[in-house]
Parts: structure tokens; sequence; C-alpha cells
């Protein structure tokens, strides 16, 4: 895990400014460490010779005066920093989602959750401690060696032989605890995950006395036992480090203690290096004590630039009437990273203007996927989708989507009537032109003032679905949309319902191609694309 993503200081302002801030002020209190020992050392030496120490002992309290306002200036800056590269990643990750040029699929909403929740809590101890302690640990120690050399040459030969070692040491702890914190990742994904399924299913579960709390009890003590043993790590490898420092320190002080009774070396500069010694370590074990702190935030900002990090669409061409272009998916595969076998694999198929294609087959065979295709989300790893024999890749995905209408599985909904809801289609429709979009899809029996609350909860899977049926057929009404994309559309309809859905369907005028499992949804198509391994439809 490297110490800082290099894609975090390009994207993040907050970020640049505190790296900077941070030499700044690294090497101010690298100077006046030095500065506060060897005044120090001069007061001592000073002292056992009689001489006056006022003023060297005014100026040790000037320095030190002077360090903890650097200190807290540093501390300052970093807080600040913190919460400045929260709210612009919050920001970005947000305007990411809704940017219409993003390719790829969707996140899901529990990781997304996770990440700009807890994720970016962890970034209080990374940016805001662990990176500003990067910077001292790079400048302290070698100035500290420095002016340890000038005084006196043995002692910076010690310490430099043996600073290396747990610098080593804080490395090795440092990838057996990625592996920790990995686990404790995924295991804080799991939990949100299977939180949040649970509370979207949480009326089914109800109405069919499903209870839930075993599951979640044992998702949540798999989280708790990662991060105990992450925090029990923390504890051993802070021990160790304490203990390498001291050691070291203590060879120090054993060699300039002998020199000093021997009379090789002066009582002003023994002090000196004895005072300094331990500073050329504690900045070290400052970091390996902040490190466990901040894994949770650079795997956290591993996550969220691996979110922001994709391709986007370039293309700015005009989009093809959709009334009379004819679509070809010509040698399409899409692979998803991690995955041996293709999302999607069709060697070559026309969708010609007008058609009702049925598109079927197995689960996980990349129905979902043709649809995110024909609606310009992802693009194929090799393959084209031409459109009047123009890519769909140069084409204005803005513009390409003005023609289409999109019912997904799950529909969204807002809070609001339930006219406004279908309303989203097109906001300058009148009443009438709702209530006869909703008659079309077989829900004149919901009521246009029904109000729908935030969550959905009031409205069934069957209602939800008509009311994106609806929504799409209001699009296609009013002359907006030219190619009408469905997935499950009458899943949980009634006989009747079904069969007014697929009559109005078959009525449209533009080309529908709809993801089905039903027989009659099958039935009422003019052809069925069947997805498999590989295959070739004309």
């Amino acid at each position: 895990m490297a110490p800082l993503d290099p894609r975090l200081v390009r994207r993040s302002r907050g970020v640049r400014r505190l790296l900077a801030a941070s030499v700044v002020l690294g090497l101010a209190t690298a100077g006046l460490v030095i500065a506060v020992a060897y005044v120090v050392a001069q007061v001592v030496a000073h002292r056992f010779d009689g001489e006056p120490v006022a003023a060297l002992v005014a100026a040790i309290a000037a320095g030190l005066g002077v360090r903890a306002f650097v200190t807290w200036c540093h501390t300052t800056v970093s807080a600040r920093a913190a919460a400045t590269v929260k709210a612009e990643l919050r920001e970005e990750v947000v305007d990411d989602l809704l940017d219409p040029r993003r390719l790829g699929p969707r996140p899901s909403s529990s990781r997304v959750v996770a990440l700009l929740g807890p994720g970016l809590d962890a970034f209080d101890g990374y940016i805001g401690r662990f990176l500003p302690q990067i910077v001292l640990t790079g400048l302290v120690p070698p100035l500290v060696l420095l002016a340890v050399a000038s005084a006196d040459l043995l002692s910076a030969i010690v310490l430099a032989v043996t600073l290396p070692l747990v610098i080593v040491f804080l490395v090795l702890v440092g990838m057996v605890t990625k592996d920790r914190i990995d686990r404790r990742w995924q295991a804080l994904e799991r939990l949100g995950a299977h939180f949040a399924d649970v509370l979207d299913g949480l009326t089914v579960l109800k109405v069919f006395g499903r209870r839930q709390e075993q599951g979640l009890r044992e998702v949540g003590e798999r989280h708790r036992r990662e991060t105990v043993r992450a925090l029990r790590l923390a504890f051993l490898s802070s021990f160790v480090l304490e203990l390498f420092s001291t050691l070291s320190v203590a060879l120090v002080a054993v060699s300039v203690g002998l020199r000093v009774v021997e009379g090789d070396l002066e009582l002003e500069p023994a002090l000196f290096v004895l005072l300094l010694a331990p500073e050329a370590f504690a900045p070290i074990k400052r970091l390996g004590a902040m490190f466990h702190d901040s894994t949770a935030g650079a795997e956290a900002t591993a996550e969220l630039l691996n979110l922001l990090d994709h391709d986007r669409h370039t293309g700015t061409g005009p989009a093809p009437d959709l009334r009379t272009a004819e679509i070809v998916l010509d040698g399409i595969v899409v692979r998803r990273d991690g995955r041996a076998v293709p999302g999607l694999d069709l060697a070559h198929t026309r969708i010609r203007p007008g058609e009702f294609i049925a598109v079927t087959g197995p689960s996980g065979c990349g129905k979902s996927t043709l649809l995110s295709l024909l609606m310009a989300f992802e693009r194929p790893t090799t393959g084209y989708v031409l459109v009047d024999d123009v890519d769909l890749a140069s084409i204005d995905p803005v513009a390409w989507r003005e023609q289409i209408a999109w019912v997904p599985q799950v529909p969204g909904l807002v809070p609001g009537t339930i006219e406004d809801n279908v309303r989203l289609g097109d906001v300058a429709a009148s009443r009438e032109d709702v209530a006869a979009a909703l008659r079309d899809a077989g829900a004149s029996d919901l009521p246009l003032d029904r109000v729908v609350d935030e969550s959905g909860d009031d409205v069934s899977a069957g209602e939800r679905r008509r009311i994106a049926v609806a929504r799409a057929v209001l699009r296609v009404r009013r002359g907006s949309a030219r190619l009408v994309l469905l997935d499950e559309p009458t899943a949980g309809l009634d006989a009747s319902r079904e069969a007014a859905v697929l009559a109005t369907l078959r009525s449209l005028a533009v080309t529908v191609v709809v993801v089905a499992h039903r027989p009659e949804t099958i039935a009422a198509a003019d052809r069925e694309l069947r997805l498999a391994s590989r295959m070739v439809l004309a």
C-alpha cells in the first residue's frame, strides 16, 4: 500500500496545500528541535562551568514556545485540510455518479454509502495526521543526523545504522497490516450491503415473518473480529517500535557516556547528541502509532479513486433519428475486471426501426449489460455498436439518451404524487396526457393525486413498474422517445394488466427492446434475441 496515492495529489487541491504547508512547518520543526537541544546543552555545560545562564534559559523558553506554536499550526492546517479533502471527494463522487458522460457500471448504493460515510470519516486520521507525519519523518531524522554528525561523527554513524532497521520493521508491519485492513474493509462492505438489502426488503420480510437478526449478528461479528485483530496488531507493533528505538538510543547514550568519562568527548557536544538522539526516532515512532489509524483512510482513498478512475464519453456528434436508424451490434464482448467469463458475448445482431425484440437467456448471460450498452452507459471491450454505420462512441451521449425511454427492474420514484412521478417522462405534459399514459400502462386504478413517500414503500412492486411504464409511454406519446428499453416490465403483474402493458408496447410506433422471462412477453415480440455463450442473429 503506497503511503500516498498520486491520483489523490492530482485531484485534490487540499492535499497539495497540506503537503506544501507540511514541508515548511516540518523544516521549522526540525530547526527548532536542533536549536533547543543546542541551547539546553549550552545551559547545562555553562552551569557546570559557573557561567550565567539566564539569557540561555530565556532562549530555551522562547524556543519551546515557538515549537508549540508551530505544532499547533501544523495540527490546525492538517485538520482543515482533512475537512477540505473530504468535502472535495464527496462532491466529486456525487458529480461523477450524475455525470452523463460516465462510462462503466454504476456502483451499488451500499458501496457508495460505505465509502462516503465510514470511509471518508477515516480521512481525519489519514489526511489530518498520517500524511503530515510522513513529511516530518522524511525531514526531521536526516536533519537531526546532520546536526549530530557535526557534533560527534561516531554517534551519527550509530544512528544511521539503527534508523533503517526501525524503518524496515515499520514497512514489514505495514505489509501485514494491509492484509488485516483489507479484510476489515471487506467485512464492513459486506455488513453495509447486507444491512441495505434487509432494509430494502423489510416490508416483504415482515409480511412473510422472516427474521434477519441472526444474519446481521453473524456479519457484524465478522466485522468485530477483523477490527479486534487489526487493533491487536497495532498495539503489538507499537511496542516493538518503542523497544527498537529505545535500544538504539541506549547504544548512543552508552557510547557517549563512556567517551565523556574517558575524556575523549566534551560535555557540551555529548549533551547535544543525547538530546537529539531520541528526536531522530520520535517521528518514526509517531508514524508507526498513526499507521494503523490511517490504513482505513488509505484503503478508502484507493476505493474512492478507483470509483472515480474510469473512462468517459468523448463523443460529440449528433444523434441519428431512431425512428429510421438501424442499430447494429457487431462482435460485442464485454469483460468485467476479475472475471474470466465475459459479461456479454454477442457476435452480430441488428435492431431494425420499429421492431419489438424480446431479449432472453439464462441469468448472467448479459441481458442487462446489453441494455446498458444501448443506453451508452458502457462500452464493449471489443466490437462496436453502430447506429446507421456511425459508432455510438462518437455520438453525444446526452443527445442519444434524449431519444430513449428506460424502464429498469426496480424503477426509481421521487417524493410527490403519482402524477409527479409519471410526469418525469415529460415535465411539460398535461394532466390528461399523464392520465392517458397511466391508462395505457394498465394503471388506470392508480389515482393521480396519490402521494408516494420518499422511500416508495407504500407502492407495490407491480405499481412501481406500471408507473415506470406509464412514464415511458408518456415520452413516446409526446414524441421525445424513439427507442424504449425495458427490463422485465411485466414481472409482478397479473395476467390482465400484463396483457394491457404488452398491447400498449405493441402499439408504440417505435423500436422496443425488452428483457423478458415470461412466455407471454416473448410471444408478443416480433422476434426473440436469445443470449448464450456466443451466437449470431441477423
